[in-house]
């Protein structure tokens, strides 16, 4: 495995230098893995994101437990994934599995200094707190500076679909899918711009959850509460509105519920547990 300045694997001879010792002058978090662990391959990007993102703040080590099984024994590693926070020479913190991003974020905020915050986050702070006048204006002063700011065009126009602004949010969907259709800020924001059209069309999510009760076989409408739902953080409850849709009538609306919910993915962590079984029963009612 390739290393990088914050991401490395190390073994046992390194262990003592490369994590213990090194923990003194910065946290180093420690990955426990497998080839063949398929979590752990889902779990391991987002890890290798954050040790960039918090460049000279925290480091990643990476032990490949096929190759370093009395390492992983002498840790009290028993399943994987295992990872490890290790500062001051001490084991601070430790999770198991596949968690969301959020959780693993928020568990570094104890121990690793907080940087500075980006233009980008403090836009996206206003727009959370619903200050979109200033999150617009810290987008458009981003791109005064860099005008080829995928992240920050992208965010500009989640502000002005939040704003209203159905056509202009679509054109800056068009013209980012045109120049950067894998970015995942255009995939996120292709998502928004579909549901959106979903909800002005069914305003009222008190009303539609009336009518679903009403007329619980009706697919249209429960397509439509499902992305109320998924829009209100009910991810739950919209995913399994979307697989019971599936596996009842795949071709309703040309695979709406299949596409719904490869729609959905982009706007959840991708770490979340609930991605992972989601995608396994997607799979099932698929092939089955």
């Amino acid at each position: 495995m390739s290393a990088t300045e914050h991401a490395f694997p190390v073994t046992a001879s390194r262990f003592m230098t490369d994590v213990v010792e090194a923990s003194a002058q910065q946290p180093v978090l420690v990955d426990f893995w497998a080839p063949w662990c398929a979590p752990c391959r889902q779990l391991m990007p987002v890890l290798e994101r954050i040790a960039q993102e918090y460049a000279g703040r925290l480091k990643l080590a990476k032990v490949n437990t096929d190759e370093e099984p009395a390492l992983a024994q002498q840790l009290g590693v028993r399943s994987l994934p295992t990872v490890v926070l290790f500062k001051d020479r001490a084991v601070v913190e430790h999770f198991v599995g596949l968690v969301p991003e959020s959780q693993i974020r928020e568990l570094l905020s104890r121990h690793v200094t907080s940087a500075p915050e980006s233009p980008l986050e403090r836009a996206r702070a206003l727009k959370g707190v619903g200050d979109l006048a200033g999150a617009r204006a810290a987008l458009e002063q981003m791109l005064a500076t860099n005008a080829d700011d995928v992240d920050a065009q992208a965010a500009l126009a989640e502000v002005r679909l939040l704003k209203g602004d159905v056509d202009g949010a679509r054109a800056d969907l068009e013209r980012l899918q045109g120049s950067n259709s894998t970015h995942a800020g255009t995939k996120r924001l292709a998502a928004l711009v579909a549901f959106n059209e979903v909800v002005a069309a069914y305003p009222d999510a008190k009303a539609l959850k009336d009518r679903v009760s009403e007329d619980p076989d009706n697919l249209e409408l429960r397509h439509a509460l499902a992305v109320h739902q998924l829009l209100a953080g009910e991810h739950e409850a919209a995913f399994s509105t979307w697989l019971d849709m599936l596996r009842r009538d795949r071709s309703f609306k040309d695979d709406l519920a299949r596409r719904s919910l490869v729609l959905a993915f982009e706007l959840i962590d991708s770490a979340d547990p609930i991605v992972a079984s989601t995608r396994r029963e997607m799979a099932k009612a698929l092939f089955a």
